[in-house]
């Protein structure tokens, strides 16, 4: 099969937007024991979910400047291979039991986390293969100023760069069979 590359030009872009993520949100990986199947990726973009059970995302927060969504280009010229690998890396301060306990949850099976930006985009990770938490630490610090909480690091690794989310409110996405539910505060 013979492939072709098609070059569409970029112009530069405004500069209008900002580093850093505000929050993730996280389901699990399958509902009732089935996979979450996301729409079709159009342009780099999925609308919604195809699944027919509602999901339910859950966010977690972050403070300003402490988390990070990073994608890399995994290729090799000699296999013919190439795919991305997506890790959201969180900070989360203050640690408590309850967030202990349900980290322990999560570290035991695939989850579904879509990440939001500081501009209000959404990232779709592992659309179509999952998310697994992959590292963190728990920390004390030493000097009164010193760091508390949890770090984190999910990754996934996908076809294509994480799709991004079609969302109608900025604030807090939404869709037909996905909801997503911000904590109270």
């Amino acid at each position: 099969m013979a492939c072709s590359a098609v070059a569409v030009g970029r112009a530069l872009p405004c500069k209008d937007s900002l580093g850093g993520i505000k929050q993730i949100w996280i389901s699990p990986w399958a509902i009732s024991g089935v996979p979450i199947d996301w729409a079709a990726v159009t342009a780099g973009e999925i609308a919604n979910i195809t699944t027919s059970t509602a999901v339910v995302f859950k966010n977690y927060d972050m403070h300003k400047n402490t988390g990070s969504f990073t994608q890399t280009v995994n290729a090799s010229v000699e296999n013919g291979t190439i795919f991305y690998t997506q890790v959201v890396s969180c900070v989360f301060s203050n640690e408590v039991a309850a967030d202990i306990s349900n980290f322990q949850d999560l570290t035991k099976g695939r989850l579904a986390i879509c990440v939001q930006d500081v501009n209000d985009n959404v990232f779709v990770m592992g659309h179509t293969r999952g998310v697994e938490l992959t590292g963190g630490t728990l920390e004390s610090g030493v000097a009164m100023g010193d760091f508390n909480g949890l770090k984190y690091e999910f990754t996934a690794e996908e076809f294509i760069a994480a799709p991004f989310l079609t969302m109608t409110t900025p604030a807090v996405p939404t869709g037909d069979m996905v909801t997503f539910t911000p904590t109270a505060s």
